[in-house]
């Protein structure tokens, strides 16, 4: 709730430092000034607006990862799926009776023992999810022939054939 409203507070501030800018430079504050004084004034504004925007940005990333997280999706965030239409994927994942942490991390164990890069490893994530390369493309903004490659790595680095070999492998 704290970053709600800091997110609420920095939003306001931009508009006004936003708005104060756009004042200033219309000669709306004091009479004649001199251009080094219009410059210096513009330039801290300027500076000022971009650390407030930083600053909401960054609060309003951590927002959604923290509402991505409790939502239960963990690895796939909420902007990596944001515009990409998807089918709906297989979600039935194999850890019985386990909660969605639990699974990702059972899963993070197990792929622990192999050297899979940071992009390898989410589209292991999503395969083992079930999804198809094309969903695995949408929801990771990469194009399928480049999903193919990962997954031959995978398979490769895991000494597996397919996806029920890959599945199997994980599963306990």
């Amino acid at each position: 709730m704290k970053k709600r409203a800091l997110r609420c507070v920095l939003g306001t501030g931009y508009i006004l430092l936003l708005t104060t800018l756009l004042l200033y430079q219309a000669g709306a504050f004091g009479g004649k000034r001199e251009w080094q004084i219009a410059v210096l004034g513009t330039l801290f504004l300027g500076v000022a607006l971009a650390v407030v925007l930083m600053l909401y940005i960054r609060v309003n990333d951590q927002i959604r990862r923290q509402e991505g997280n409790q939502s239960g999706c963990e690895s796939v965030s909420a902007e990596a799926q944001g515009g990409a239409q998807k089918e709906s994927a297989p979600q039935n994942l194999s850890v019985s009776g386990g909660s969605y942490e639990e699974i990702y991390a059972h899963f993070l164990s197990v792929m622990g023992a192999y050297t899979l890069s940071e992009r390898e490893l989410e589209v292991a994530w999503l395969l083992y999810r079930g999804y198809t390369n094309r969903q695995i493309g949408e929801a990771l903004y990469i194009a399928e022939t480049t999903v193919k490659k990962h997954v031959s790595h995978i398979y490769q680095k895991m000494n597996v054939q397919s996806r029920k070999e890959f599945r199997a492998t994980i599963t306990p």
